[in-house]
């Protein structure tokens, strides 16, 4: 399979495919077709889709390979299934499917035996990864036959450190599962459609070599691990430990290390070149120093020029004397450096300050610094061109001042890549969601201070019915930003601006449509709410006015230096609240987040109610005042009680990841009536499928009025188990290896794989381990019925885990 594009790996692909690309002076492809030899496999079906004349014009029909090659070009994306269909014809019987792009010594013969031994349809070469969330990671019984497949986890996700190396040894009758003319995928769709018809799939654990050769990063590892001989059949390096081509020109007071250097190079006296990798036709002047680079064919590098660490740089490009160019950097084609230039940037193109962008549909950096007006524009520009000319995008932001600077930003790139914005100014996040439900554009773009960090800003989006982006659009997004490949708009197609008006009034009006008022304004509560300084003071206090309850109002009005606070003073105005609802008297009390989305409830006496016990007391009230519903929805994480309460009023739980994204994707089923969260936030579908803490008050202000109970009577009668959390600190590296761990060791008990691994030891007890998405940790929650027995537990698989974590344990 040789037709991929290669887009991480720009510049250097800019003029060739991924597959062609040199490995010590060899194409990948080559390498590839050598191991096969190796295991005399001389038969071969190229599949190509991008520059497909320059794979044809290198390897020809494969003579001088002594091989027989044929060609297949699809005439679209049918994915990696679909295009291995249109190989069939030139099928006999058992094959070989390998990626075009991998450097690998594994024992081909020996898995090719296994695949018969097994008379399976279907095996997979499986390897153990460091890192295994960006491949498939695959499950195994003791008889090595697959027992679950993900492809591209996330982190929470992980189940496993075996990874799918993409290299699949099948029979021809697999072609029967694969329909024609359609885009089907291996992973995402063969295997898992194989395992859901309980089609035996096998994977053979295998020793030996295998790199996806995916980065610029990964690129040098390559070139490096093969001058080392870490590749059993490819012998690339000399007596001195280079690999330099034959027809080549080095100064003998040069200095060459660790390198590779291709055809027709010319390296002068007092040269020193280190750890790097340099193409065909390349001139390097004297006295020039490289470190850990890639230099493109056809390039001319000046005298003196010193050249940082993980600079990659393109062909046909010219750098002068005495220039310096900073570490981690890329230059495109046909750039011109002039003498005595400092460079400190990739030429032409913006800094690359994240390796990702988006954590779920978010994007987080340091203000004014990662999230700066360039990086604005630029991130502008690019969704303009993902969502398209003429497209209309909701923009709005909280007070903060630099929230406003990078709103205004992102508006000037929207409207370079032609699109049109809708400036809604300071609202809260549900009230754009509402203005995206009702269709008033293509998607949106809230910028907030970070509620957890006063030095960051988050840059949240929208699809176009006020949903976060799902991971499909946020990556595709990440991919344009990398690889600037985007256009922006001919000057008489730039987009227009306009600021939206009545946003309050149609949001209120659909707010109050959803309640039962008659029964909020009998009851005349007391009630204390608590702004957090946020937008929803700005809206809230005119529909407080709706209920004819007496309120009173603390922290209500806007201050930007306090939408973020330290974890002190948070708790010091938690404090102030309850002890303000306790003081006067009142019926009960809300604390708002500053962004509008989360609540946190004070009863009469004083009690704070959040987490998984607000969440139990809301479910009640809701089942209580709400007749045949059938299910509601929580994470995965959520307390048991959540079903202990559920089953009382003959509802069915729905567990679901703990993201936002994945809360509001269960209100998809019509069914579902509730969603709750275990951090404060509510769904109710009736009004949007997704968290808005002004509603959550609202609601819940109705739902005590029309069940006619006290909150402290309904907490001090509702069920109760305890639960224990722990967090164990834990590599990126090493998730995937705990996480495969716990599951072998708990296999004789019930597992949930939602999110993490959730094993049930008895009816009434049960242990979640999950890794976390963002931070170098493990979360480990133990729940029972009986205090003792969760302390029992909860002892117990925490020393597993620290026992995972000894290197030696991860085997």
């Amino acid at each position: 399979m040789a037709g991929g594009f290669g887009t991480r790996l720009r510049p250097l692909t800019n003029n060739i495919p991924k597959p062609m690309v040199p490995i010590a002076n060899k194409p990948i492809l080559e390498h590839i077709i050598n191991l096969l030899k190796t295991h005399d496999i001389k038969n071969y079906v190229v599949l190509l889709f991008f520059m497909p004349d320059i794979i044809k014009e290198e390897l020809g029909d494969g003579s001088k390979y002594g091989v027989k090659i044929q060609y297949v070009v699809p005439d679209q994306d049918y994915g990696t299934a679909g295009a291995v269909k249109l190989a069939e014809e030139y099928i006999k019987d058992k094959f070989i499917v390998i990626s075009g792009d991998v450097l690998t010594d594994f024992n081909l013969t020996e898995i090719s035996e296994f695949h018969k031994k097994k008379k399976t349809i279907a095996t997979l070469a499986l390897y153990r990864s460091n890192n295994p969330l960006q491949f498939g990671i695959v499950l195994t019984d003791k008889n090595d036959k697959i027992v679950r497949f993900l492809e591209k986890p996330s982190s929470s996700e992980v189940f496993s450190d075996t990874i799918n190396t993409g290299i699949y040894f099948f029979n021809k009758e697999i072609f029967n599962h694969i329909p024609a003319g359609e885009n089907f995928d291996f992973s995402k769709d063969l295997f898992p459609s194989l395992l859901k018809n309980k089609i035996p799939l096998f994977g053979h654990k295998t020793d030996g070599y295998w790199r996806d050769v995916g980065n610029l990063e990964e690129y040098i590892d390559a070139n490096m691990d093969v001058l080392k001989g870490k590749l059993s059949y490819i012998k690339a390096a000399g007596k001195d430990g280079n690999c330099i081509s034959k027809n080549s020109k080095v100064d003998k007071d040069a200095v060459i290390e660790n390198s590779i250097i291709g055809d027709n190079v010319i390296v002068e006296k007092d040269v020193i070149i280190r750890n790097s990798v340099l193409w065909k036709n390349i001139r390097i002047s004297a006295d020039s120093r490289l470190l850990f680079d890639v230099v493109g064919s056809n390039c001319y590098i000046g005298k003196g020029t010193r050249i940082n660490d993980y600079v990659f740089i393109g062909e046909n490009c010219s750098i002068g004397n005495n220039v310096f160019i900073s570490s981690s950097l890329k230059i495109w084609d046909s750039k011109q450096i002039e003498n005595n230039q400092k460079v400190t940037r990739s030429l032409i193109y913006d800094d690359r300050f994240f390796t990702d962008l988006f954590t779920d549909s978010r994007i987080t950096g340091l203000s004014n610094l990662q999230i700066n007006p360039e990086f604005g524009a630029k991130l502008g520009s690019v969704y303009g061109a993902f969502i398209g000319q003429g497209k209309k995008v909701i923009v709005a932001r909280d007070s903060d001042y630099i929230s406003n600077m990078i709103k205004r930003s992102i508006t000037s790139g929207l409207m370079s890549a032609g699109v049109n914005v809708i400036d809604s100014q300071v609202i809260p996040i549900p009230m754009l969601r509402q203005e995206l439900k009702s269709g008033e554009g293509s998607g949106g773009i809230f910028v907030r201070k970070s509620p957890f960090d006063r030095r960051s800003s988050d840059i949240i989006f929208f699809d176009k019915d006020g949903r976060d982006l799902s991971g499909n659009k946020t990556k595709s997004i990440e991919r344009l930003f990398f690889s600037e490949e985007y256009k922006r708009a001919d000057f008489e197609k730039v987009g227009f601006i306009k600021f939206q008006e009545r946003t309050n009034e149609k949001y209120t009006k659909h707010f109050l449509s959803c309640l039962d008022l008659p029964a909020i304004r009998k009851k005349r509560f007391n009630i204390v709410i608590d702004y957090s300084y946020g937008i929803a003071s700005t809206i809230f206090p005119n529909i407080l006015g709706e209920f004819d309850c007496d309120v009173v109002s603390l922290s209500a009005h806007l201050d930007s230096k306090k939408v973020t606070r330290p974890l002190e003073e948070y708790h010091s105005s938690q404090e102030h609240f309850t002890f303000v609802v306790k003081s006067l008297k009142y019926d009960f009390g809300f604390m708002i987040d500053a962004g509008g989305e989360k609540i946190w409830m004070s009863t009469a006496a004083g009690k704070l109610l959040e987490g998984d016990r607000f969440l139990v007391i809301v479910l009640k009230m809701f089942l209580m005042v709400t007749k045949d519903v059938k299910k509601i929805a929580v994470p995965v994480q959520a307390t048991g009680e959540v079903d202990i309460v559920a089953k009382e009023f003959g509802a069915e739980v729905i567990r679901v990841k703990n993201t936002h994204y994945s809360m509001m994707m269960a209100c998809d089923d019509a069914d579902v009536k509730f969603v709750g969260g275990t951090r404060g936030g509510f769904l109710f579908p009736e009004f949007l499928y997704a968290t808005d803490g002004i509603f959550s008050v609202a609601k819940i202000i109705e739902l005590i009025a029309r069940s006619g109970v006290s909150i402290d009577e309904l907490d001090k009668n509702t069920p109760r188990l305890f639960m224990l959390k722990e967090n164990l600190v834990c590599s990126k590296e090493d998730k995937g290896s705990i996480m495969r761990k716990f599951m072998e060791d708990n296999i004789k008990y019930t597992q949930e794989l939602i999110d993490g691994v959730k094993i049930f030891i008895d009816k009434n007890t049960n242990v979640l381990c999950i890794p976390d998405t963002d931070r170098n940790i493990i979360h480990l929650n133990v729940e029972s019925d009986k205090k003792l027995k969760a302390l029992k537990y909860m002892k117990e698989y925490k020393k597993k885990i620290e026992k995972y974590l000894t290197k030696n344990d991860l085997t």
